[in-house]
């Protein structure tokens, strides 16, 4: 009789792993983050480097430098619900100093021309590396 009750026991733990598996909401599911895309990696990375320690981690605009700023770093999370759909082009533009913004035109420019010469000169390498920043940027935009 115990070999009966092992089987019922496999069974049922396999129909369970299969319907959690095809209905999406399996332990293995729950609390699940999506996986950035590569873009959203590279800028994360290259958001920790050089925009985290005014903007914070998450860019929430608390960054450990932030409390010295004035103007305070803006909190980038919140960038779409405060201003409608993420415009890439007005924060590509305001990051390169084509758009001035009070606190930011002279600094952005330096990250850029700091990425340049990272690149080597290479300016392909370097819109690269802002596409991908901006990526990340609106990967964070609060819901």
């Amino acid at each position: 009789m115990m070999p009966n009750r092992c089987v019922v026991t496999v069974v049922t733990i396999g129909l369970l792993a299969v319907l959690c598996f095809v209905s999406g909401t399996g332990p293995a599911r729950a609390g699940a983050r999506p996986v950035a895309s590569p873009a959203v990696t590279r800028g994360n990375e290259t958001f920790q480097q050089s925009c985290a320690v005014c903007h914070g981690r998450r860019g929430k605009g608390d960054g450990l430098a932030a409390s010295s700023l004035t103007p305070r770093p803006a909190n980038l999370a919140t960038l779409a619900k405060r201003n409608g759909p993420f415009a890439r082009a007005r924060v590509e533009s305001v990051f390169t100093g084509t758009a001035p913004v009070e606190a930011h035109t002279s600094v952005m420019m330096i990250w850029r021309a700091l990425f340049l010469a990272d690149a080597n000169g290479n300016q392909a390498a370097v819109d690269a590396r802002v596409s991908d920043l901006l990526a990340f940027i609106e990967s964070i935009q609060v819901k």
